[in-house]
């Protein structure tokens, strides 16, 4: 057996977790099901919950990477006018540009690519 049927919301403890009871009678509509089983089915899988993450990190990283290239493109650490700041974000400057450099690739083999796809399709009209 692994479920108890409690007709009050009473405490279990750590060891079980308390579900509401979807075939509760009518005239006792507060019942729970007291169950004992392991939770497997609240929790992802591993393995998705590692992709998600991973996904995610390589979002990031890809805004920052896509933020520095822009900020070194429109020159925005030149238009900073407090001098701390400046200082600080002069020493960014160096990776800025190695990321306008990034990005500027990506985009030229990414419109090379859209051109080949494009061709490909126009000869076979």
């Amino acid at each position: 057996m692994y479920n108890v049927l409690l007709n009050n919301p009473e405490a279990s403890g750590s060891i079980a977790y308390r579900a509401k009871n979807t075939d509760c009678p009518p005239e006792k509509p507060n019942c729970y099901n007291l169950n004992f089983k392991g939770r497997d089915d609240h929790y992802e899988e591993k393995g998705e919950k590692a992709g998600k993450v991973i996904a995610g990190l390589v979002g990031a990283a890809a805004l920052v990477i896509g933020g520095l290239g822009i900020a070194h493109k429109k020159n925005v650490l030149s238009k900073v006018s407090n001098e701390k700041v400046k200082n600080v974000l002069s020493k960014a400057e160096p990776a800025a540009e190695k990321c306008y450099e990034w990005c500027h690739k990506i985009k030229d083999t990414g419109l090379k690519g859209w051109d080949k796809i494009k061709n490909i399709f126009k000869k076979k009209s």
